[in-house]
């Protein structure tokens, strides 16, 4: 079956029992974003809008001495990039797989060329995302200590 888009989930919203349920279904479908490469990306992007962050660009390259790689987040005014790191990329989502020294060192090598860059990074996983806010190892405190600022909302 092939994926749906955003105009057939509105249309689809619109059958929705209640306003309250078409209004949320609205903003779910607005909020989403193809961008987001993993279900772990786009969880990420909930806990982060969630918690009031600034929204991040998505997808973002960077130019380096090493090559061209892209990144998950990147909050531009705050020189500050977000990885989330997925189990598969470390063979731990499948036995198959074991976790590589080159892919440790690969990895170990894209950070460093883009922190060459002038940015600072901040990375997460699943159990991170999952944490209570206040956990000192959660999405949230993470991105605190990295110093991204809140905004308000109305």
């Amino acid at each position: 079956m092939p994926p749906l888009g955003k105009e057939r989930l509105r249309e689809t919203a619109t059958n929705l029992p209640s306003q309250v349920k078409r209004l949320r279904a609205r903003q779910v479908i607005d909020f989403a974003d193809a961008r987001s490469e993993s279900a772990g990306e786009s969880y990420s992007r909930a806990v982060i809008h969630m918690h009031r962050f600034l929204p991040p660009e998505l997808q973002q390259q960077f130019n380096t001495s090493a090559g061209r790689f892209r990144v998950d987040f990147y909050w531009r005014e705050q020189r500050l990039v977000g990885e989330f790191d997925g189990a598969v990329k470390y063979g731990r989502g499948d036995a198959a797989l074991a976790p590589s020294w080159d892919t440790l060192r690969q990895e170990k090598r894209r950070e460093d060329a883009i922190r060459a860059t002038g940015v600072s990074f901040v990375r997460w996983s699943w159990d991170d995302v999952s944490r209570q806010p206040q956990h000192p190892e959660s999405l949230v405190q993470r991105l605190i200590r990295a110093g991204l600022p809140r905004v308000r909302r109305r």
